[in-house]
């Protein structure tokens, strides 16, 4: 596997989780360093994880876990969004992050299933896993720190719509991994 390909595989394993991190920039009333870096190291220390994990569980767990996984990345990014639309109604007076560190590593593990399966595949090519792993993590948590910090304007000024924007975000990127797995293995 070249370097174009593992960049390709890398971005395209980013992509669900600086969406999220887009989102919790969105809804954040507080925007710190401190968040970027644990939304970066969360995000991107998973997807490397789950690359790694899948690329050595091979193709027995893969065909198991296969069967399940859309389902548990779709009812965790719903439920979390559904949280973050109901999190823009509370008190505006009191001070709230959107992601505690519980959802945070529920959102970190529900968005890198696809690293898992990459991994597997990664695994039956016989591709060495490296630098497939050192650049998803990299790219992953570059990418959710500038998203994060990209949310901010935004979210600061319409906060309300940007909790909606947010959870809705969520809820879509869970209904897409669900439809993307329903519509192509044809069964439920």
């Amino acid at each position: 596997m070249n370097l174009l390909a593992v960049t390709l595989l890398a971005c395209g394993l980013a992509v669900d989780s600086c969406l999220v991190s887009l989102a919790q920039g969105l809804s954040a009333r507080v925007h710190t360093a401190g968040r970027a870096f644990a939304l970066a190291a969360v995000f991107g220390g998973f997807q490397g994880a789950m690359l790694v994990g899948g690329w050595f569980a091979g193709e027995p767990v893969a065909r198991w876990f296969a069967h399940v996984d859309h389902w548990i990345a779709f009812g965790v990014l719903a439920l979390i969004g559904v949280r973050t639309i109901r999190e823009g109604y509370a008190n505006g007076d009191e001070p709230r992050e959107p992601f505690g560190a519980g959802r945070l590593v529920l959102a970190g593990v529900a968005t890198s299933i696809d690293a898992l399966a990459a991994g597997f595949g990664l695994a039956l090519a016989d591709a060495p896993i490296t630098a497939a792993a050192l650049l998803t993590t990299t790219i992953t948590a570059a990418g959710c720190a500038l998203a994060y910090t990209s949310g901010r304007g935004l979210g600061r000024r319409w906060e309300r719509g940007a909790h909606w924007v947010a959870g809705l975000v969520l809820i879509a990127i869970g209904a897409r991994i669900l439809l993307e797995h329903l519509g192509g293995s044809g069964a439920a």
